[in-house]
Parts: structure tokens; C-alpha cells; sequence
């Protein structure tokens, strides 16, 4: 069981349905999708812990491969939301 460690210090167990849905959101078809989550766990499911941050870039650099401007998509999602979390 992966956890990934949240920016705020907090633990979550890792699910991959939440990159698929992330990754679909920024453009991706499902197959792609579901490619960038097979390859992150590939990356990630020896370990017990992985950092958010960490995770996104491993997202992003299986995604690029795919889908460029699902990608870019994708990054500027986590710049906002980043953003957005920091104005509270």
C-alpha cells in the first residue's frame, strides 16, 4: 500500500482512480489515462510513501509522452489550485 503525503503534512492512501480522473480532466482520452496511471504505479508501487508534488511531476512526465497538451492542461490545473489554496 502506497501513501502520498499531502503538501499540508497530511497522509492519504495512494488511488488511482484519482489520476485517471485528474489526467481525463486536463484532456486525456480515457486510454491515455489510464496508460499515465499504469505507469506511475509501476514507478511508485514498491514504495510506502510518495510526496504530492513528487507524484504530479511523475503524472506530468507520463502524460507528456501521451497527450502534450493534456500536459500542459494538467499543469496549469495544479498551478491553480496551488494558487487558490494559498489565498485562504
Amino acid at each position: 500500500m502506497v501513501n502520498v503525503k499531502k503538501r499540508d503534512g497530511r497522509i492519504e492512501d495512494y488511488v488511482e482512480s484519482k489520476i485517471v480522473n485528474g489526467v481525463k480532466k486536463a484532456g486525456a482520452t480515457a486510454e491515455e489515462a489510464a496508460h499515465v496511471a499504469e505507469e506511475v504505479l509501476e514507478k511508485v508501487g514498491h514504495r510506502t510513501e510518495v510526496a504530492a508534488e513528487e507524484l504530479s511531476r511523475m503524472v506530468v512526465t507520463s502524460l507528456r509522452k501521451v497527450n502534450k497538451k493534456a500536459s500542459e492542461e494538467f499543469i496549469k490545473f495544479r498551478y491553480n489550485k496551488l494558487k487558490a489554496k494559498k489565498k485562504k
